[in-house]
């Protein structure tokens, strides 16, 4: 299956990047989006988000090692790597910046990373239903638990259930229809033994992630560009609901930024609300 975009070497890995820009005679109205996938992520999350945001801006969006149609990396991920990675990729693809930069779920730690790391390279930042510490984790050396998930990875994969389920979980765990024409690259990706080994390691140094994210915020503080954190709320009055609006509303006191909910959506919010979400990217900057 022949992905959409190109693929772009960067850093040595082959990485598969897709780029959107305003139609022939449309100038651009605002600084480029680059856009970060959470865990298990792919491109095509973004796809009405991007239609939405390419008639006023260019926007970025690619594929994490292992993820979609990007080539497997055997260096487990951390933060400062992956904000270099995605400056990799706008250079790449000539996109000079400064961007918008927009990360959802764990991806928000690798977006407030490049925020910090990349000050010049950073018009706006925003959180989507992101990722925060839910305390302390990882009491195994990292090196155990990246092997451990890379073996799990492989029986699983070995045993044939990633095959026969992989799809479905998926759906399951994205909690969104997924967009329009995007089953069968979903089918072929979930059943991808890269795509399996990529989630289960990231997961893995999750614990990692997140110290490293606390220092990173201790060290870098981060530059008076417009900011936003936004929730997902399915628009049900429950328990679970309420708790995670009230860990998204923290993340937003702690980085003094917007705050926004998505209503109704998922935690795959740019699948329910690609409309309202491209409006609070387009009105943060």
């Amino acid at each position: 299956m022949k992905p959409p975009g190109r693929l772009v070497v960067v850093d040595g890995h082959e990485l598969h990047v897709t780029v959107d820009r305003p139609a022939d005679g449309a100038g651009s109205s605002g600084p480029a989006v680059l856009l970060i996938g959470g865990l298990g992520g792919n491109w095509f999350d973004w796809d009405g988000v991007a239609r939405e945001l390419a008639r006023e801006r260019t926007v970025v969006r690619f594929d994490r090692p292992g993820f979609g149609f990007g080539a497997a990396s055997d260096i487990p991920p951390t933060a400062r790597g992956e904000a270099d990675r995605a400056a990799a990729v706008l250079r790449s693809v000539s996109v000079a910046g400064p961007v918008t930069v927009v990360g959802h779920s764990l991806g928000g730690f690798y977006a407030e990373a490049f925020a910090r790391l990349m000050p010049d390279l950073t018009a706006g930042l925003i959180l989507l239903d992101a990722s925060v510490s839910a305390g302390p984790r990882g009491r195994l050396p990292r090196e155990w638990r990246v092997a451990a998930a890379r073996r799990a990875a492989a029986a699983i994969s070995a045993s044939g259930a990633q095959r026969a389920l992989g799809a479905g979980v998926a759906r399951m765990l994205n909690r969104a229809a997924l967009p329009p024409g995007t089953h069968d690259r979903m089918r072929r990706i979930s059943r991808d033994p890269r795509y399996l080994g990529a989630v289960l390691v990231e997961e893995a140094v999750y614990p990692d992630l997140v110290a490293e994210v606390a220092a990173l915020r201790e060290s870098h503080p981060l530059l008076p560009v417009p900011r936003a954190v936004v929730a997902a709320h399915t628009g049900r009055r429950t328990p679970w609901g309420a708790l995670r609006l009230r860990t998204q509303r923290g993340l937003a006191a702690t980085l003094d930024a917007r705050f926004v909910v998505l209503r109704p959506a998922h935690h795959y919010a740019m699948i329910d609300q690609p409309a309202r979400l491209s409006a609070v990217v387009l009105s943060l900057v």
